[in-house]
C-alpha cells in the first residue's frame, strides 16, 4: 500500500504566502471593477417651491405671530388669540391702495410675513409682495378687541417687571405697595401654562379661602391681576379680560411671602 506523501515543513511558508497573495490580488480587483461602476443615486435638485397663496391665507396659517403699537412691542399672541382673529380674516376681501393710511398696529410671523392695519384696512407684505384688505364696518370693534386683548392681557406684557411703574397688591382690606427690588421676584413667580375660559376659575375663586388683586401700571397702562385660587388668574386691562391656568408659585408668593399668611 502507497504511502501518502508528506507536505515538507519548508513547503508550508512559501505556500501561505501564495495563497494570501492570491486572495490580496483577487479582492484588489473586484473592489476596483464596483468602483469603476459605481450605483447612481438620485438627488433631488429641485429647489423648494415658491408659496402662490394669497400673502392673506399664508398669513391666516402662522403660528407663531408678535404684535406692537405705539406704546408696546413685540408681544407673543396667544394661539386662542390668533383663532379668534383668524374668522375675521377670513371674510377679508383684497383691495387696491387706499388713499389715505396710518398704521395703528402692526406685527410680524417668525418666517418674515409682516402687516399692519389702521383699523380699515389690513396691509400684508413680504420684500417682493404686497396686498391691501378691507376690514368689514361691522367687524371693525371686535378686531380691535382682539388686538387689544392680545397685547395688554397677555403674560408676555404683564410679566415685563423692568416696564412696571408701580405695583401694589391687595388682600381684603390691607394693601401692599410692592418696592421696586423685589419687581423681579414677582414677576418671575408668573408663569401660565394656558388660556381658559371664565366658568373652571370664577368656581375656583369661589372656592378658595385667599384671593388676591395686583394693581401694576405699566407705560401708563392699568393692568388688574386677580388670583382665583391658587392655579388661576383673570388679567384686566382696556375694559378686556382674559383667563388663565398658571403655576401656584405666583399664589404662595403673595400668600407667604407678601401677606405673610400661614
Amino acid at each position: 500500500m502507497a504511502k501518502k506523501r508528506k507536505i515538507k515543513k519548508s513547503a508550508i511558508l512559501p505556500l501561505s504566502l501564495l495563497i494570501f497573495f492570491a486572495l490580496y490580488f483577487l479582492s484588489f480587483w473586484w473592489f476596483s471593477k464596483e468602483q469603476g461602476n459605481p450605483q447612481k443615486i438620485e438627488v433631488n435638485t429641485q429647489g423648494q417651491k415658491e408659496d402662490t397663496r394669497s400673502l392673506l391665507t399664508q398669513l391666516r396659517y402662522k403660528k407663531k405671530i408678535y404684535l406692537s403699537d405705539g406704546t408696546v412691542s413685540n408681544i407673543r399672541v396667544e394661539e386662542d388669540y390668533w383663532d379668534e382673529l383668524d374668522y375675521i380674516l377670513a371674510e377679508l376681501k383684497e383691495v387696491r391702495i387706499p388713499e389715505s393710511y396710518k398704521e395703528t398696529y402692526s406685527g410680524y410671523s417668525d418666517d418674515g410675513i409682516k402687516f399692519s392695519t389702521d383699523l380699515n384696512y389690513l396691509r400684508i407684505y413680504t420684500v417682493n409682495q404686497e396686498a391691501y384688505y378691507k376690514i368689514p364696518v361691522d367687524s371693525k370693534e371686535e378686531f380691535t378687541n382682539v388686538l387689544n386683548k392680545s397685547i395688554y392681557t397677555s403674560f408676555g406684557f404683564v410679566t415685563q417687571y423692568k416696564n412696571w411703574e408701580s405695583v401694589s397688591i391687595t388682600y381684603g382690606d390691607k394693601t401692599k405697595k410692592i418696592h421696586k427690588w423685589k419687581y423681579d421676584d414677582l414677576s418671575y413667580k408668573m408663569a401660565s401654562k394656558r388660556i381658559v375660559g371664565k366658568v373652571q376659575p370664577e368656581k375656583s375663586k369661589e372656592r378658595s379661602e385667599y384671593n388676591f388683586t395686583m394693581s401694576i401700571k405699566i407705560k401708563g397702562q392699568d393692568i388688574t391681576v386677580e388670583t382665583m385660587g391658587a392655579d388661576y388668574v383673570k388679567i384686566t386691562s382696556h375694559k378686556l379680560q382674559s383667563y388663565y391656568e398658571v403655576h401656584n408659585a405666583l399664589y404662595e408668593y403673595i400668600k407667604n411671602d407678601i401677606f405673610k399668611i400661614k
